[in-house]
């Protein structure tokens, strides 16, 4: 009786035609999801390579302007010091030694991650506002040829400022791949498959979270490592060629010609009947029609009546979500004597973590899957503070935690696009992204308060997912619903 309880959303929505006519899962599907979830890898490349460009370096100052031949202390600062060296062991050159990112200048190691997430978080806003007015294939596209080019500039910079500046053109169109990417895969599958596609969904971003320590190994130097990230992201290139527009925006924009072809195709590649297809998405998109207002959505839509909660509550939980993963990661890889393993494992653990997702979200409510891996993560990274100092307390406490937000991370994302409805989806889950790039971006700084106040960063990433969790109560619950397309249905059903 209390699994019937926990499992049971408290009202099942209507039913999902689309779903009816190209079924909830197939080979159309599996074909989507495939080739689609591929550019996950270059959204771990690019927002976790930070890792190994910025590790913690042993410093002194080598040259004092006076033509002597002594040298400063170990990772001391002076004001009369000409010039810095560095012992990079076991790395090569990195944007520490090549920049000089030490005493006055530390805060630029931090600051170049904080831009690549405000990048991200621009991309967000623009990229789910272009997709639902102009569609998600085409803005899709954009976003990777920008990926490709930006990716092949970094390695190249000449200095500090062009570095930058590059990264945070990268996070513009990391953020176009990875928002309407997750979109057009949920909008391609049933309800009954959005659990599993959701969580596989993510799987390709924690392959490329595991690469990462072994590009990092193979290639010591920072544009030798960035470079090594940006070759494989040619392939995505081939999109032009395989990829289609997402059927359901194509029946809420009305479209229905273009849609009944490609729906048509769909249901013949899944063995399915279609005889009725033009007649049941032109009801569809009549009926679309109808339900949504005169005037197309904008992000306003999301601030109003019923949406209001749903938006903001969904934001904070998503802004802590970012803080905590990226944060917690860079601090764990920092204060590691050996990174090359403690950053493979935290990407191996987090493996299990995604499959055993999917169990979790088939059998549990999405509300107490997020509230108890938050609260567990949350009480694993305060452990650390209290905890041993050794190496593999360490590892196996951070490992854990990590596993638990990445849990998080896979859940949040079915659960919000479940949320918002087909007209403003895009445009909900770009405002949910973005927060989480506010997160990510204090992160950075977050984690490199453990060289002044070292108990903070522990305290901070610990407390916060405790806190989302609480947050997350005011949210309603979702499983086994159909996705809403109007905001009508949203207000209807509130």
């Amino acid at each position: 009786m209390v699994q019937r309880i926990i499992t049971q959303p408290a009202q099942i929505k209507k039913e999902d035609g689309l779903a009816d006519l190209i079924g909830q899962f197939g080979k159309w599907q599996f074909i989507v999801l495939a080739t689609v979830s591929i550019v996950k890898l270059s959204s771990a490349w690019s927002q976790m390579a930070i890792l190994f460009l910025t590790p913690n370096l042993t410093f002194w100052c080598s040259n004092f302007g006076d033509n002597t031949t002594s040298t400063g202390q170990n990772m001391t600062c002076y004001d009369d010091c000409i010039e810095y060296s560095y012992d990079t062991s076991p790395f090569g050159n990195t944007i520490i030694s090549e920049w000089d990112l030490v005493c006055d200048r530390a805060w630029l190691a931090s600051f170049t991650q904080m831009v690549l997430q405000f990048g991200i978080l621009i991309g967000s806003i623009l990229f789910g506002f272009l997709s639902d007015r102009y569609g998600r294939k085409n803005t899709f596209l954009v976003s990777v040829v920008a990926l490709v080019a930006f990716g092949f500039g970094i390695p190249f910079s000449p200095n500090y400022i062009t570095f930058t500046v590059l990264r945070f053109l990268m996070g513009i169109a990391t953020a176009g791949t990875m928002v309407i990417s997750f979109v057009i895969v949920m909008e391609t599958v049933g309800s009954n498959y959005r659990e599993v596609c959701g969580c596989l969904f993510q799987m390709p971003f924690i392959i490329g979270f595991i690469l990462i320590p072994v590009f990092a190994y193979f290639y010591r130097n920072w544009n030798d490592y960035s470079l090594a990230l940006a070759i494989p992201s040619v392939i995505y290139l081939g999109y032009f060629f395989v990829l289609t527009e997402s059927p359901r925006w194509l029946v809420s924009v009305g479209q229905v010609d273009e849609a009944t072809k490609l729906v048509t195709r769909a249901a013949k590649l899944n063995g399915l009947p279609t005889s009725k297809v033009e007649e049941t998405l032109k009801k569809m998109s009549e009926k679309i029609q109808d339900e949504s207002t005169a005037v197309k959505p904008n992000y306003s839509d999301l601030f109003k009546g019923s949406m209001l909660i749903k938006t903001v509550t969904s934001c904070i939980i998503w802004m802590i979500t970012g803080l905590t993963y990226y944060g917690f990661n860079q601090y764990i890889s920092q204060t590691s004597p050996d990174p090359f393993l403690t950053v493979g494992a935290m990407g191996v653990i987090q493996v299990p973590s995604i499959l055993v997702s999917i169990w979790l979200l088939r059998h549990f409510a999405r509300k107490l899957v997020v509230i108890g891996f938050f609260t567990l993560g949350g009480l694993c990274v305060l452990a650390l503070g209290v905890m041993p100092d050794t190496f593999w307390v360490t590892l196996s406490l951070g490992c854990i935690g990590i596993s638990c937000v990445s849990l998080v991370t896979t859940c949040i994302y079915i659960y919000t696009s479940e949320l918002f409805p087909t007209v403003v989806r895009n445009m909900g889950m770009g405002a949910c992204s973005t927060s989480m790039r506010v997160g990510s971006m204090i992160a950075p700084f977050v984690s490199n308060l453990s060289t002044t106040v070292p108990w903070m960063p522990n305290v901070i990433f610990g407390l916060a997912p405790i806190v989302a969790a609480l947050i997350c109560l005011l949210l309603p619950e979702t499983k086994g619903t159909a996705l809403p397309d109007s905001l009508k249905e949203v207000k209807d059903t509130a």
